[in-house]
This record gives C-alpha cells, sequence and structure tokens, in this order.
C-alpha cells in the first residue's frame, strides 16, 4: 500500500480505491478518531486490533471484515505489531447516488447495526482473493476497472455481507430493547446533523420525542447527557479537521457552525483543556 499521509489527500477525482496495507498506514491514519470520508471495507488479514466505529467498541483479528459507512468516526485503538489488512474504499458521492442507495437498501441496516462480522476462513479466503484481484486490477496503466464500474462492485460487496447475515454465517446479531434502540437511532440523526445542529429540541423533534424523555433515556442507558454524545462528534471533526488539513481554526469555526472563532475557541477547551491552536500544535 503507497503510503497515504491523511484522508483529505485522497483524490476526490476517483470512486474505487484499493490496497493491501502491509505498512501499517491503516493505524497510523486512524489512530486518533478519524470520519470516514466514503465507505470502507476493512478485511483483517494478520494480528488483531480493536477498533471503535460509530461510538462502539469490536475486535478486529483475521477473518474480520469492518464495514464502515460515510460520516462514520473510526480509530483504531490497541493493536498488535502485526496486524495487517487488504481494503476497498468507494467514494462517499458513489455511495449516495440513487441507483446504488435503491439497491444497498434491504442489506445495509443490519451492516450498520453490526459493522465488523467473523467470517468463517472460507468465506474470507474469498473476499481476500476478491479484494487482491481488485487491488491487481486497479494497478494496470490501463485499468479494465473503470470507475463507472465501481458501484456494481460496491453493490456486490454488500450483497454478499447482506447475505451473509441473512444466511446465519456471522455471529447472531443482537437484540436491542426500546432504549437502545432510540440510542443507535438518535447516533445516526446526529451524524447526519451534527455540524449545524447541537439543540436538544431539534434531535428530539427529529425523533418524535420529548426533549425530557430523549434526554432521560440517554443519560439512563449509556451514562452520556445527549450533549456529550453530540458534542463527542463535534470535537472529533474538529480535531480532525486540526490535524489533518490547512483549513484556518475559522473555517473550521464556520464548517461547524460556530458563530466566530471565538465561541469555537471555548466550547474546544471546554471538552478538551486546551485550544484549537494547542491542539493543532501538539506533537
Amino acid at each position: 500500500m503507497k503510503r497515504i499521509n491523511s484522508l483529505e489527500s485522497l483524490p476526490e477525482n476517483i470512486d474505487i480505491l484499493t490496497g493491501i496495507d502491509l505498512i501499517g498506514n491503516i493505524k497510523r491514519l486512524f489512530k486518533t478518531p478519524a470520519q470516514m470520508p466514503g465507505c470502507l471495507f476493512l478485511l483483517c488479514i494478520r494480528g488483531n486490533c480493536s477498533i471503535t466505529i460509530h461510538l462502539s467498541k469490536y475486535e478486529l483479528k483475521k477473518n474480520s471484515i469492518a464495514i464502515i459507512f460515510p460520516h462514520q468516526f473510526v480509530q483504531v485503538m490497541e493493536e498488535s505489531n502485526d496486524c495487517r489488512f487488504i481494503f476497498v474504499g468507494f467514494s462517499k458521492k458513489l455511495i449516495q447516488s440513487p441507483p446504488l442507495f435503491s439497491r444497498m437498501i434491504e442489506y445495509t441496516p443490519p451492516i450498520f447495526e453490526e459493522p465488523v462480522i467473523e467470517l468463517r476462513p472460507e468465506v474470507a479466503e474469498i473476499f481476500y482473493e476478491y479484494f487482491k484481484v481488485l487491488t491487481k486490477a486497479m494497478r494496470l496503466p490501463n485499468s479494465f476497472i473503470k470507475d463507472e464500474q465501481a458501484d456494481l462492485i460496491c453493490s456486490q460487496l454488500i450483497m454478499g455481507l447482506g447475505n451473509i447475515y441473512k444466511q446465519g454465517e456471522s455471529n447472531e446479531r443482537p437484540r436491542y430493547n426500546r432504549n437502545q434502540e432510540i440510542v443507535k437511532e438518535l447516533v445516526r440523526v446526529v451524524i447526519e446533523n451534527y455540524r449545524s445542529e447541537r439543540n436538544i429540541s431539534f434531535y428530539a423533534e427529529k425523533m418524535h420525542l420529548s426533549p425530557q424523555h430523549l434526554s432521560t433515556t440517554i443519560k439512563k442507558t449509556t451514562g452520556k447527557t445527549l450533549t456529550d454524545i453530540i458534542s463527542t462528534f463535534v470535537i472529533r471533526d474538529a480535531q480532525a479537521k486540526l490535524r489533518s488539513t490547512e483549513l484556518t481554526i475559522q473555517e473550521i469555526a464556520y464548517s461547524l457552525n460556530f458563530p466566530d472563532i471565538s465561541f469555537f475557541g471555548k466550547y474546544f477547551k471546554r471538552y478538551t483543556g486546551m485550544s484549537p491552536k494547542q491542539y493543532r500544535n501538539m506533537e
């Protein structure tokens, strides 16, 4: 895998990206929480690690595959020195296109709920060989895999993994009670809106619940306040931009819908203990 310095450095004009990570680049890219700019299929081919996706922690080991959707925050936590991956990634634009979305809608809910699957060795081998073929094909000077074929490849992967869920190939999916369902739905709504909305009433209205009921349920189920959850996404986004982009602090503040740099600075310091400038300059 060619070294990628940051997620922001990924080319914007391609819909599919493949590779075999032999230098630990994946672990470096996600050492701190980072927001996925597209959709990533990450197959562990060696070693093991802990990974946080969508505020939940999962264990990845050989023959495990993680499916990470656009806007989800990801962090690779503890990992073995020999932990390595093979991956296929797709652009957010492709994933959100109407034709692909209509084909995927039947399969994505269970994957969204359980983004890490432990595959049987023979099934993992099929995915590994397929990823490897795609990687070799993409390296050809005049690749016969063009961007316009990317939606078909992505559909195959989603449908294949969706069928694994349906056929019971993965571990039994957890059953959620009503409060847990509310938490899962809240996180989905926050992911879509945290850049522009931090008002509890907004999220309560979106979920057709009273602010009091939503706040009480979230606190009881997660131990965190609704404000804590919203701020987690805001701060992680800000941290990713401060570390991985050349945007000015003012531009970052505006991208997260803060009225001015002063308000953003106070908000950031409240949750991190340092100013945005201090965080950006921190080694």
